[in-house]
């Protein structure tokens, strides 16, 4: 799928707050993606790269991505921060300046595609030590050159992290399972496919490849957190008796930590509740674990 394809569905969706209407055209989307691009659009829609657990992300602030911009479009940096101020949205800035750009030589340019922006801002996440900035920068710039205005504004929103769309993860789930699960009752089978991995872009994957069958094939995973439940806040504590039927037990919540720990051997991860990797955070933890478990 090019690059540009995408991104009129991505001005569809920010032109509505209507749920249903969200679910339509991330269908349509859905439809017409590939296998091996659909995970890729799935994160990027929720303008990340990879599920949480994996620990990769952009992390672009939008000084580095202001110094791309302005080796693009030969703009004084100062009057881009400017340009910001007043507008508001740096992805909007960019397709300014790109629209207002009178000699960009892309007579031969080829059109970007999903997969070549996605792999392009992958390598950028994946970019560390000595020289990062600058190659950073040199990697944003090249992408920048290619794409067109609208193409620019979101990928500067995908690399500054505001994509603006609306679209949660549950949005995706509610689009995945009308088009691929064949009826309503086949939500739940993707829900909880997603509640188990963790990964919308795995589960949207095994929709497109085999449907409802692909999305059951999904199952618990070392190393692939599943999401925990979380408690639902209510008013008071009369509110809670309500809902419990007008019994119910409690206790003392102490501070802490909620882990969701893995173990493979000698191979231990850890997981917050929000599925980070926060292994490296808890050796004492580790150490535990392999000696005790």
């Amino acid at each position: 799928m090019e690059f540009s394809t995408l991104v009129k569905y991505y001005e569809q969706l920010e032109s509505t707050t209507k749920r249903l209407e969200m679910r339509d055209i991330l269908m349509q989307l859905f439809r017409e993606a590939e296998e091996e691009e659909i995970d890729k659009i799935a994160y990027l829609t929720l303008g990340t790269l990879y599920p949480a657990y994996v620990g990769i992300e952009l992390g672009v602030a939008e000084k580095l991505a202001i110094r791309a911009l302005r080796l693009v479009t030969g703009v004084d940096e100062s009057k881009i921060e400017d340009l910001l101020n007043k507008i508001g949205d740096l992805g909007q800035v960019a397709e300014e300046l790109l629209s207002q750009k009178k000699s960009q030589l892309v007579l031969f340019t080829q059109p970007l595609t999903v997969l070549d922006v996605y792999n392009k801002l992958d390598k950028v996440a994946r970019i560390s030590g000595e020289g990062a900035i600058e190659n950073k920068v040199k990697i944003l710039s090249g992408l920048l050159a290619q794409a067109q205005p609208k193409e620019a504004k979101y990928i500067i929103r995908l690399l500054t992290g505001k994509m603006r769309l609306g679209v949660a993860d549950m949005t995706i789930i509610d689009a995945v399972s009308s088009l691929f699960g064949g009826s309503k009752e086949s939500r739940d089978v993707f829900e909880r496919a997603y509640n188990i991995s963790s990964d919308i872009g795995i589960v949207v994957r095994e929709a497109k490849r085999a449907g409802l069958d692909g999305v059951m094939s999904i199952k618990l995973a070392i190393g692939r957190p599943a999401r925990p439940m979380l408690a639902e806040r209510l008013s008071s504590s009369k509110e809670i008796l309500e809902k419990l039927g007008g019994r119910g037990l409690a206790e003392y919540k102490y501070d802490g930590e909620r882990m969701q720990i893995h173990k493979n051997n000698g191979d231990i991860l850890i997981f917050s509740r929000r599925q980070e990797n926060i292994t490296h955070q808890f050796p004492d933890v580790v150490e535990r674990c392999r000696s005790r478990l």
